[in-house]
């Protein structure tokens, strides 16, 4: 099978080519170049999606799928799906579920409406949610019969954004660990690697793609990270309202960490239908030790590597925490 990959050196893209090379597909990707590159055995192109002259990196070459993890702009989007009609067998397009404009207030069903962005919309005609429901119409327009992949939380090695690998590192560091919330606050993870495997086998259709609501909690993700780092760490859990109180801000602060007053569904998605055509979940453990191996080895990302530096930047200080925590006992 020969595939192509439009990225592939990041969390998911790289995840999607490290699994088609095990299954022993042949892999192209096309990247700018900017965030280091594919394992040695890849074809690995280096040109800008968003340009005629950047496309034409990839020659008139032909394959048998398409995963595209880099698209967020509709008339670029648009572009590429136009030059690769009738030399792509599948195309699998990896989306948000942030095209569902009343999520998270209300919870995704298989009947929630979905954004109308224009199929040739600009990247200042919207926000990421928008633009994204853009995206998916200008891959329809030439691949009616796409893949598209509304993914949930994605979480593994090479995590660029830092959200599970911020706690795993903070738990590996042992002592105190103020744990926001509930200990029974649902989660809704899905490692990248699970992901690719279902999105190289999946069949055309719209899909949410993420872990079912409650497969993980914030008390397992503590704890299990907790017993992969081998850390000492003591969880003491403050409500929410201390949290806000402090001005402690929900997920940028302390990711993950959504109070019940802001909530709403966000962990609500119906993912049957991915379920029903082969999404299978790894046990968290496992996603969690090799979190934390890439994490020994490279560190959380530095301010050019990360997704959304702005958002890695505003993580909790320890100073900050222990300060809130010796708060608690007066």
């Amino acid at each position: 099978m020969r595939l192509l990959v439009l990225g592939g050196t990041k969390l998911l893209g790289s995840a999607v080519v490290r699994t088609a090379l095990d299954a022993g597909w042949h892999v192209t990707t096309l990247t700018r170049g900017l965030h280091g590159t594919p394992p040695p055995e890849v074809d690995a192109r280096i040109g800008d999606r968003t340009t005629a002259a950047g496309l034409a990196a990839l020659g008139d070459g032909e394959w048998d799928a398409c995963v595209d993890t880099s698209g967020y702009v509709p008339r670029d989007v648009r572009l590429g799906a136009r030059t690769l009609a009738g030399r792509v067998g599948r195309y699998v397009f990896v989306s948000t579920v942030n095209v569902y404009p009343d999520w998270p207030e209300r919870p995704v069903t298989a009947s929630s409406p979905v954004s109308d962005c224009p199929l040739d919309a600009g990247p200042d005609d919207g926000d990421y949610g928008y633009l994204k429901s853009g995206c998916e119409r200008a891959v329809l327009e030439s691949f009616p019969d796409a893949t598209i992949n509304r993914a949930g939380l994605i979480f593994g090695p090479r995590d660029n954004i830092a959200r599970v690998s911020w706690w795993v590192q903070r738990v590996a560091a042992g002592g105190e660990v103020l744990a926001p919330g509930r200990p029974d606050q649902p989660l809704a993870l899905i490692d990248a690697r699970d992901m690719a495997e279902w999105m190289l086998a999946a069949p055309p259709g719209a899909f949410v793609v993420n872990s079912r609501a409650g497969t993980q909690t914030f008390e397992s993700l503590l704890s299990t990270a907790r017993d992969v780092t081998g850390s000492d760490a003591r969880f003491t859990w403050v409500d929410d309202q201390v949290l806000l109180d402090a001005a402690v801000e929900p997920w940028t602060e302390m990711p993950l960490w959504l109070p019940a007053s802001l909530a709403g569904h966000a962990w609500d998605l119906d993912v049957s239908a991915a379920y029903a055509t082969g999404l299978r979940i790894r046990p968290l453990a496992e996603s969690l030790a090799d979190v934390w191996e890439w994490v020994r080895e490279h560190g959380l990302p530095s301010h050019t590597d990360a997704e959304r530096p702005s958002e890695l930047e505003r993580r909790l200080p320890l100073a900050r925490e222990r300060k809130i925590l010796a708060g608690l006992a007066r």
